[in-house]
Order: structure tokens, then C-alpha cells, then sequence
């Protein structure tokens, strides 16, 4: 059976994994992303994570934030890991390794692992959201992923949900990153309040302890994704729309109010066979893994 390695580039780790064809993780390395991020020591710690797995795989498959290239491999910017710039990821890794390389937004990694292996593959097409550091978003229609033109398409966090809202890594304000993600949250919660949480559980913990000012910050971020979900149904006509990532550990504080307000705002039409909820709990490495086997199969 041909495995596949997926390595999923974060703004906290760098996670490499070897799949099979059936979506089952074999081996796992992962490492911290560096703090002081540069292009050179990036690399290094990437294919250092790589190495030990490479020699079984049949090729690489490579996900990270954007904007990219994904023609030329090439990691533009990220407004979550500051400091990368240029970065020549499939360059490096084939030189590397010898091995084909395949590079994609991680939210697009993310769409195409769940229609191969995800609890919607059965749909006829699915929207995927991923709910992290920040928002991704990802379109795959009877098993072809689109990826826009060179790998930025449905970059949903960067549409505009507050006018004149919140400024976003992205250097824009209002985009609904900046109200629903780890990032999103955080700032406002500091906003408004003054205090500086460490992660996305210390935020959720206090909405489960009823702190105003989180449950505030939550209800609102929550529908300012629902209407920006709303707006890609009416574009894309999507018969499944699959919210993933870390954020989705706390689904049951937000996910009734999203889905009512997702499906109470849209055209009737689209709801006789919408599908909503969280996606299966897929490994972003495992998405990326899936771009070796969908091409592999091309």
C-alpha cells in the first residue's frame, strides 16, 4: 500500500505525518515553530522534522497559512508567522528529499482531507472551514478541490464581516478572522477588559464560567462567521459545510447558535439539503497528505 507523508506548517509546531492510502496515521515528528521566525532556520527545522519519516513516503504533501504560490511552491507571507518571506518550500524539500512535493493553502489541505476521509465524503461537495489561530476556508466539488489562482482561494477569514471593525494580521479591518479565531479572540477579550489571556482554552474556559466579557466576545464572533458563511452558501451552493480545527473542542458553547443563524438566514431553497456541523477530527497533516494521493490518482 502507498503512504504519503502530510506535513502541516502552524504558527505553533510543525507537524509531519506518514499516512496510507486509508487516512491511518503510521508516524508523527513535530516541532515548535521557532519564535524568531527567518526563512533559513525555518527550513531547517522543517526538514529536520521531515527527515525522519521521508524515506518511506511515496511523495510530500505541504500545507500552510497563506498568501502563496502554490505553482512555484512558495510561501509568500502569513500574518501569523511574521518574519517568513518568499519561503521556497517545495524547492527545498524536493532537493532535499528526491521526492515529489505538493503545496497548498492548509485550508484547502483541510477541504480535501475531509471530502477523501471525513464523516461529509459522502456529500457532493463541501465547504470547509478551519477554526484555529485563524480562519481558513476550503471548497471541493465531486472530489476536485479548488484551489483559486495559485493556491489563495476561499480565503473566508479575510472577508469583511465589521466595517471599520478590529485591525487583522492581514493589515485590513473588520475581516471575521479578527472575531472568531484564537487571534480574534484574545484581542478582543484584551479590547475590552484590559487582560491578556494565553490561549483559546483560557477563553473558553471563562465562557463556561460565565464571564460576561467572553460570552460577549463569543456570541458576537459567532455571528459575524454565521454571516460570513452565509455569504460563500449563496456563492458556492455548497450540500455540505464542515467546520474543522482546534477551536471545534469548544463546538458546543457556539455551534447551535451558528447553525440556526446560518440556516435561518439563507435562501429556503439551500436548506432542504444543506448540511452543517463539525468535520471528523482529521489531522491538518492528514489533509495534506491528501494532495499525494488525489494527484497521484489524477
Amino acid at each position: 500500500m502507498r503512504k504519503a507523508l502530510g506535513v502541516d506548517i502552524g504558527g505553533g509546531s510543525i507537524r509531519v505525518s506518514l499516512f496510507d492510502e486509508t487516512g491511518k496515521e503510521l508516524e508523527t515528528e513535530v516541532s515548535p515553530t521557532p519564535i524568531h521566525l527567518d526563512n533559513e532556520s525555518f527550513l531547517k527545522i522543517l526538514k529536520d522534522t521531515i527527515r525522519p519519516l521521508a524515506k518511506d513516503g511515496i511523495g510530500i504533501g505541504v500545507g500552510s497559512p497563506g498568501p502563496l504560490d502554490n505553482e512555484r511552491g512558495v510561501l509568500i507571507a502569513s500574518a501569523n508567522m511574521q518574519g517568513l518571506k518568499n519561503l521556497p518550500i517545495s524547492e527545498s524539500l524536493k532537493k532535499e528529499f528526491s521526492l515529489p512535493v505538493w503545496y497548498e493553502n492548509d485550508a484547502n489541505c483541510a477541504a480535501l482531507g475531509e471530502a477523501y476521509f471525513g464523516d461529509y465524503k459522502d456529500a457532493e461537495s463541501q465547504l470547509i472551514l478551519t477554526l484555529g489561530t485563524g480562519v481558513g476556508g476550503g471548497f471541493v466539488n465531486k472530489g476536485i478541490l479548488y484551489s483559486g489562482y495559485l493556491g489563495n482561494g476561499i480565503e473566508i477569514g479575510h472577508t469583511t464581516s465589521v466595517i471599520g471593525g478590529a485591525l487583522c494580521g492581514c493589515g485590513v479591518c473588520g475581516c471575521v478572522e479578527s472575531y472568531f479565531s484564537t487571534k480574534g479572540f484574545l484581542g478582543r477579550y484584551k479590547d475590552k477588559s484590559g487582560r491578556t489571556l494565553a490561549n483559546a482554552e483560557e477563553f473558553f474556559h471563562l465562557v463556561r464560567q460565565n464571564d460576561p466579557i467572553a460570552k460577549e466576545i463569543l456570541d458576537f464572533g459567532t455571528l459575524a462567521l454565521a454571516h460570513a458563511v452565509r455569504n460563500a452558501i449563496h456563492l458556492l451552493n455548497p450540500e455540505a459545510v464542515v467546520f474543522v480545527g482546534g477551536i471545534t473542542k469548544s463546538y458546543d458553547l457556539f455551534g447551535k447558535l451558528l447553525e440556526s443563524e446560518i440556516r435561518s438566514s439563507i435562501f429556503p431553497v439551500l436548506n432542504e439539503r444543506l448540511k452543517i456541523g463539525p468535520g471528523g477530527s482529521l489531522s491538518g497533516a492528514l489533509g495534506a497528505a491528501s494532495l499525494v494521493f488525489s494527484k497521484e490518482k489524477v
